[in-house]
């Protein structure tokens, strides 16, 4: 049994992922019916330092609805802030260590949410917070999302590609940058499913302007991981070059790695992020740039999506969208990986 949801992407073999993607499948099919008792009596503390609908909504709703109860905690105002040492500030925050002690005493598992400002921006540091409660905690730590990894979602996604593809193995992915106006966004996303896609057997091509390429260890593990299932990758700065041929695309914003601060304290370098971010507002994602797909491919995005800039209504809205439908497989891909660390028989 996985102990911990922190960067299954990464660190599962890609054999046990396929497993637990065939798994959740299964377990959406027996839903609700033949797991309303999976969790019975099951306590998960969930901790969102960042604002959250699907991600909130959904595990709480899963997470009742297999008899479990959900403990929302504000790190922000309903308890001290659980910080890092470096990061602590008298009667306003409190370690890390400590927390993770005393949540693991009264409950079954800790969900924690946290990315961008809470951690300064600086890359890894949000993940570090993850980490630090995972060595101390006694159960499993879920990552509802970090600034490196967003897990739960790329479960939801290759999920959800299965359901429209049938096998993946072959299949044409294009995971692409596209603008907004804001460059608050994580790599979480796109590295989480880079690895998820790989992993199941996709041809991956990846499509972004040079400054926005992803984490060089995450690019490494995941040449490595296609290298074990016969998948691809390609990397392309140009959007209608990535879309060709595919039978997927999924086409978001992510901030750029090279303007982030490295060390606590230290600011993002925003004038740069913001003229980097604008020398491409051309990257969207509208009906003409979908007809270079394959016919029958799907638009992707984990949402909030920003209309208009990275994508045009009539794609997100329109018959090549899988959005909703990968929006919903939010509560069945959670509901396995809650299963899968607390009760992993009822997987079966």
């Amino acid at each position: 049994m996985t102990r911990n949801w922190l960067a299954p992407d990464l660190t599962m073999s890609a054999p046990d992922y396929r497993a637990l993607l065939d798994a959740a499948l299964s377990f959406k099919r027996r839903y609700p019916r033949c797991t309303e008792d999976a969790l019975r009596g099951r306590t998960i503390y969930f901790l969102f330092y960042n604002a959250s609908l699907r991600t909130r909504s959904s595990f709480q709703t899963g997470l009742s609805r297999m008899g479990g109860h959900a403990i929302v905690l504000d790190p922000h105002h309903g308890i001290y802030t659980p910080a890092l040492p470096e990061a602590e500030i008298p009667y306003s925050t409190e370690r890390i260590a400590d927390v993770a002690r005393v949540l693991s005493s009264y409950g079954d598992a800790i969900a924690i949410r946290m990315y961008g400002a809470p951690a300064g921006w600086v890359y890894g540091a949000a993940h570090r917070h993850l980490e630090a409660f995972s060595q101390w905690s006694r159960v499993p730590i879920i990552n509802m999302e970090c600034d490196r990894f967003h897990p739960c979602q790329a479960l939801a996604d290759v999920m959800t590609m299965r359901e429209q593809l049938g096998g993946l193995a072959g299949r044409r992915l294009c995971i692409s940058w596209a603008y907004s106006g804001s460059w608050h966004k994580p790599v979480a996303v796109p590295q989480s499913l880079l690895l998820a896609a790989v992993k199941a057997g996709m041809d991956v091509t990846l499509a972004h302007p040079a400054s926005f390429g992803l984490d060089p260890q995450v690019m490494q593990a995941a040449t490595q991981f296609a290298e074990q299932t016969g998948a691809s990758i390609r990397v392309t700065h140009d959007l209608r070059d990535g879309v060709a041929d595919a039978h997927a695309v999924y086409a978001k914003s992510w901030c750029s790695l090279a303007h982030l601060p490295v060390r606590h304290g230290d600011e993002v370098d925003e004038t740069a992020m913001r003229e980097t971010f604008e020398r491409h507002r051309d990257w969207r994602v509208d009906a003409d740039v979908m007809r270079l797909a394959a016919p029958g491919a799907g638009y992707l995005h984990c949402l909030p999506a920003d209309r208009g800039q990275e994508v045009t209504d009539d794609v997100i809205d329109g018959p090549s969208s899988w959005v909703f439908q990968q929006a919903g497989n939010r509560l069945h891909a959670q509901n396995a990986v809650m299963a899968h660390l607390l009760n992993p028989g009822c997987l079966a």
